[in-house]
């Protein structure tokens, strides 16, 4: 009988080891997609607000409370309502700086990419306190949480007391195939995804906490794309 027992506890244990081994690569390899995403966030930042006059209105960067970055979102995820890609968003400290990025899917979006386009980066510029709302509870619909409108094109929106939706809580850009446009997300979803941020910090936490509490570190991975964001918020 004890050999029995002896021979299903070291089964047990040779399969709780095979588990722990296939689960630590899967854990790494969704942090390096994680980290890759932050990569391709960075390089969205040095397009669209590279741009010089086609490009994002920076001195909406200057007052935006966050931002949202999205990079190659599928068209097709449009067309049929469903996840339509992942992202970062970052907010805004007190004293100017931001915080490191929180990981959210976009998804239900009626626009009108271009025709032939595989894929768009999107970059949304949240400007106030009711469009970060439904965000830092997990899940926004904007248009319906949120205002939301294009974005003025050129270095600046100044004179934006003309330019349509100029009191919107967002505002929003896309850019396909090298082709630059403010651009309605009116109707698209956003949602916290939060098995991709706890793979990026190794520790789960709320929107929350990393956007308005700063509970998370930033990473090493992440100064990239803040490095961009302060370069255009002078």
């Amino acid at each position: 009988m004890r050999k029995h027992i002896s021979a299903l506890t070291c089964l047990l244990a040779s399969l709780a080891l095979l588990i722990a081994l296939a689960v630590v690569p899967a854990l790494a390899g969704e942090k390096d997609e994680a980290v890759l995403k932050v990569d391709e966030a960075s390089v969205v930042v040095q397009k669209m607000m590279g741009a010089e006059d086609k490009g994002v209105a920076r001195d909406l960067l200057k007052k935006a409370k966050a931002v949202a970055i999205f990079p190659s979102v599928f068209k097709a995820g449009f067309i049929i309502g469903g996840q339509g890609g992942t992202g970062v968003i970052l907010s805004r400290t007190k004293d100017g700086s931001w915080t490191g990025p929180a990981f959210y899917t976009m998804a239900g979006a009626s626009v009108g990419l271009q025709i032939g386009a595989s894929s768009t980066d999107f970059m949304l510029m949240i400007m106030s306190a009711n469009g970060l709302k439904g965000i830092l509870e997990g899940h926004a619909k904007l248009g319906g949480d949120a205002t939301v409108a294009a974005g003025p094109v050129g270095r600046s929106a100044t004179g934006g007391s003309t330019f349509a939706g100029k009191d919107s809580d967002i505002y929003s850009y896309s850019m396909s195939a090298g082709a630059f446009a403010g651009v309605s997300l009116d109707g698209a979803g956003l949602e916290f995804d939060k098995k991709r941020t706890k793979a990026y910090y190794g520790k789960a936490y709320t929107a929350k906490q990393i956007l308005v509490e700063h509970k998370a570190a930033i990473p090493e991975s992440a100064k990239k794309l803040i490095g961009q964001l302060d370069k255009y918020d002078k």
